[in-house]
């Protein structure tokens, strides 16, 4: 089975590698006109998208295909099933994300970051989570037909703290994400694949992420946008651990999950002031077995301001 099939870290740096060099010559072969009004989408990044809103669950591996510059502040409460192999319990994660347009096209991303406390039946420690950050850079944008896709990868380092479930192995994770509008409706969508770089330590794990959102109040300084998203996580290989739970998309343990899939939706809401604040909540619930794996409930909060 491709599970039991264990890559090793020469083909994933070069998976790694290849996607980068292909997003270099795309930025190289670039010559579309600067945004406006930076000179060259500095910090202003790219314009003519500001009807669409950030995606919201998923935080780390969900990127959105926009260009900008501005940062996240981010308060997950994740509940683990009573039946699960963490026997019950919560993790509670607080996070700052950040992000800078260099041009109309490329930004630098820093996505994980931030401090957790987990409280489950059988672990009880807090402490610094992982650090990611990487790069994105818009390879289509057509905002007469509200279309938009971005490639882009992150490196993970594990110096996070173990007792949380941090800090286990370095991962590079290419993505891909897309938004396209229809006049008060939105929809984004991600795939990520997440290469450990020692296949023992950590598994390859594949995520894709959808995103709908409807403006109730388009053109007002003030828009509510109520949303429905569908994330899902595919162990696609095991480590060397027998966990027979994976790390979803807190944290890669390295093991041999008893499901290979897990999947959830999450219902809530976004308020937009003025284009430059966003504001988000949203319930997160398992469609899959929560027994199987760590996934039962989740809620996530989120404020973003930008430049």
């Amino acid at each position: 089975m491709i599970r039991e099939a264990s890559s090793s870290p020469f083909t994933r740096l070069a998976c790694a590698a290849l996607l980068v060099a292909a997003t270099t010559t795309a930025i190289a072969q670039d010559t579309a006109p600067a945004s406006k009004p930076g000179a060259n989408g500095f910090l202003t990044g790219l314009r003519g998208f500001e009807a669409f809103h950030e995606p919201l669950g998923q935080p780390i591996y969900f990127e959105s295909p926009f260009n900008d510059t501005g940062l996240r502040a981010l308060y997950l409460k994740h509940n683990f099933s009573d039946q699960s192999t963490l026997q019950g319990g919560d993790v509670t994660i607080y996070a700052l994300q950040a992000r800078v347009a260099i041009t109309d096209r490329l930004a630098i991303i820093a996505t994980k970051d931030g401090y957790s406390e987990l409280e489950s039946g059988i672990i009880q420690d807090e402490g610094w989570n992982d650090l990611a950050a990487g790069f994105k850079y818009v390879a289509i944008a057509d905002a007469k037909e509200n279309f938009v896709v971005t490639p882009g990868i992150r490196y993970m380092a594990e110096q996070g703290h173990r007792g949380i479930l941090q800090g286990g192995v370095d991962e590079v994770s290419p993505f891909v994400s897309v938004g396209k509008g229809w006049d008060r409706l939105h929809a984004l969508a991600n795939v990520t694949l997440r290469l450990p770089l020692d296949g023992d330590d950590g598994n390859t794990v594949g995520h894709w992420d959808l995103h709908f959102d409807y403006d109730v109040n388009p053109g007002s300084d003030t828009v509510f946008a109520p949303l429905l998203e569908l994330h899902g996580v595919h162990y696609l290989d095991d480590g060397a651990s027998a966990l027979n739970v994976g790390g979803l998309d807190y944290t890669n343990l390295g093991s041999t999950p008893a499901e290979s899939m897990v999947a959830w939706a999450g219902i809530g809401a976004r308020v937009e002031i003025q284009k430059r604040f966003e504001i988000g909540a949203c319930y997160e619930f398992a469609l899959t077995d929560p027994d199987d794996d760590i996934m039962d409930t989740r809620i996530t909060i989120d404020f973003i301001a930008r430049w």
